[in-house]
């Protein structure tokens, strides 16, 4: 008699991922890089990477498909690439969350939960003749790390976390400013902080300068910065994260990543910022056990969140504060940063397959990291070339997002982009955090006895 024992679980759960992430042809809606305002931006759609028969046609439309034989608002014939993206004469229009997650609405009523995300008005199908393929939708995430079994017990530096660049970089949805220098290369990002978290963005980066406003209130005086230069005040970001948290109960990373302008060696303008992280956001603050120079990324946010329901991890360079604040348990190191700012496409490819491999002469280390996927002004006019932001980022990001659904996925930490809109990093991010969860949980496979009686 021969017994094999065979380690089943992981085995099937990756063929099914696998089978789910390429069988085929995933097709699927995002915000393309174009309007002055965001009410005005065309959606896009986007299909493959590497589609096994593309669909004879895909069609938009402002309702579920699956429910009624509605015609389509628009339908496009004849994708013939096998990985691609079409910008569509479909506006966005003006944004309304359902189930209580809009800003101005009561925070002491319970919000809606949504396990698998809600569709915004916004779907897209793909036919072969009049048979359903494939629907996907724009759709917001404002719950989706509670939703995912078992990942709340997975380190946070094992965790793919979907984030953004300059964060805060951003101007009013109907702003229609007169300064090129800020609509064009400072802005980041098209949506604002809190409709970035309740799309699903859990990695926030932050770069603060000081301008003294000559006002009572000290907190006026921080502002988010991009490129060196303020954009927006910082306190009304700050209080955005605290509701948000509050109400959707989601774990999120603050990054305070750089201070370009007001900070240098003034000690006592860090120490000012600090007191208004501890005022605006210490009740959501995770704390860190300082006696053991705890890594905040070696925690899973289940214990963080037990911690009497803290929400928030917040990295802040801890050496620029003076004594005690320096040892202040409401703050943790910064994770190691890596960047993409000065590199071209092909620079980048090999640098991400340097990183995200984790060979033994990658930099990544068993700590958190976070890899920023941006093309800075500077880089572009080192190629003689000035792109603005928006077209930087249209050029970079669905690359970045298409080597992402390889292998190299699931080695992620974070990953920060500005733009991120005309990306699916979220989908993406639950998709692998979900594998990932099932494995770690399932480390004690199931063995089957095959038994050969002959």
């Amino acid at each position: 008699m021969i017994k094999i024992n065979i380690l089943v679980m992981p085995l099937l759960q990756s063929l099914l991922l696998i089978g789910s992430l390429e069988a085929g042809c995933p097709v699927y809606l995002t915000v393309s890089l174009t309007g002055k305002t965001l009410q005005d931006t065309f959606l896009e759609i986007n299909w493959g990477p590497n589609c096994y028969g593309p669909p004879q046609w895909v069609g938009i439309y402002g309702q579920d498909p699956t429910i009624s034989n509605f015609q389509p608002d628009l339908r496009i014939d004849g994708l013939a690439n096998s990985t691609g993206k079409m910008i569509t004469p479909i506006k966005l229009g003006k944004l309304h969350f359902p189930g209580g997650w809009n800003r101005q609405d009561d925070g002491d009523q319970p919000v809606t939960q949504y396990p698998t995300g809600k569709c915004l008005p916004h779907y897209v199908a793909s036919y072969n003749g009049t048979e359903l393929l494939t629907v996907d939708c724009l759709k917001i995430q404002p719950n989706w790390m509670a939703h995912i079994k078992d990942v709340s017990q997975m380190p946070l530096k094992n965790i793919f976390l979907p984030g953004t660049h300059a964060s805060g970089a951003v101007v009013g949805s109907s702003s229609k400013t007169n300064s090129i220098l800020v609509r064009d290369y400072l802005v980041a990002q098209q949506f604002d902080v809190w409709s970035q978290l309740i799309f699903g963005i859990r990695y926030l980066d932050f770069s603060i300068g000081y301008k003294n406003m000559n006002t009572e209130n000290d907190a006026d005086n921080f502002w988010i910065a991009n490129e060196n230069m303020l954009i927006t005040p910082l306190l009304g970001i700050l209080r955005d994260v605290r509701q948000f948290v509050k109400r959707s109960g989601e774990m999120v990373v603050l990054d305070f990543s750089s201070f370009p302008i007001g900070f240098y060696k003034h000690p006592e303008v860090y120490s000012s910022l600090f007191r208004l992280l501890r005022q605006e956001l210490g009740d959501e603050a995770y704390r860190r056990n300082v006696s053991k120079n705890e890594h905040c990324a070696d925690r899973n946010f289940r214990k963080i969140l037990l911690q009497n329901k803290h929400h928030l991890v917040i990295l802040f360079p801890s050496q620029e504060l003076p004594y005690p604040e320096n040892e202040s348990n409401l703050i943790c190191p910064p994770w190691q940063r890596f960047s993409s700012s000065f590199m071209n496409i092909s620079q980048t490819l090999d640098y991400m397959r340097l990183l995200f491999s984790k060979k033994t002469n990658s930099p990544v280390r068993d700590d958190g990291w976070i890899f920023t996927a941006v093309s800075s002004m500077e880089q572009t006019l080192n190629a003689h070339q000035l792109l603005t932001a928006k077209q930087r980022a249209a050029v970079l990001n669905p690359k970045v997002n298409q080597w992402l659904k390889g292998p190299w996925g699931n080695n992620a930490n974070v990953v920060a982009m500005d733009y991120f809109s005309n990306t699916n990093l979220v989908d993406l991010a639950i998709q692998v955090n979900a594998h990932k969860a099932f494995i770690m949980a399932n480390q004690d496979y199931i063995n089957l006895e095959i038994l050969n009686l002959a």
